[in-house]
């Protein structure tokens, strides 16, 4: 009797979860909608994003495909041109970093594989470093970068991206 008491709250409390992690979620890609638009399409809408020449191109649900409304927001990736491990978008002199991977706790819920959405927040003062907030855990860090894990970016002409 315990235990099938135990397992129903367990079931209740991981539906819980999950209904909070789609709300984050959705609301993080609104952000995303409204601060770096795609060209055509929502964030929403997304299961993949690459890197074409120097361009960020989102695969979406319906079959097409969309850059950035701004391809210039675009600045950097860590990883492979083809998939990613993150993704460094500047808009408005701040940087937002979309992490990936696929074995990640929010990317199986996420159809693009998006694991967290870094944004940037100027440090207090100004010779430190910036610090990060990410949006899927509400965590702020001033460490590193998560993403990359302290690792160089790759511009996105394929020279080194220093933060």
């Amino acid at each position: 009797m315990l235990d099938h008491f135990i397992r129903q709250e367990i079931n209740a409390i991981s539906a819980l979860n999950d209904s909070h992690l789609r709300q984050i979620l959705d609301y993080s890609k609104g952000f995303l909608d409204k601060v770096f638009p795609l060209e055509h399409g929502s964030h929403k809408d997304v299961l993949s994003y690459v890197v074409y020449y120097q361009h960020l191109l989102a695969f979406l649900k319906d079959g097409s495909n969309s850059g950035l409304a701004d391809p210039t927001q675009f600045v950097a990736l860590c990883g492979s041109k083809q998939k990613p491990q993150s993704v460094l978008l500047r808009g408005e002199g701040r940087h937002v970093e979309l992490v990936f991977c696929g074995s990640g706790q929010h990317s199986a819920r996420d159809n693009a594989g998006i694991t967290d959405i870094q944004l940037e927040i100027a440090a207090e003062q100004p010779e430190l470093s910036p610090r990060w907030f990410s949006m899927m855990d509400g965590q702020l860090r001033s460490d590193q970068l998560p993403g990359c894990h302290g690792t160089c970016f790759t511009a996105k002409d394929g020279g080194d991206y220093q933060l």
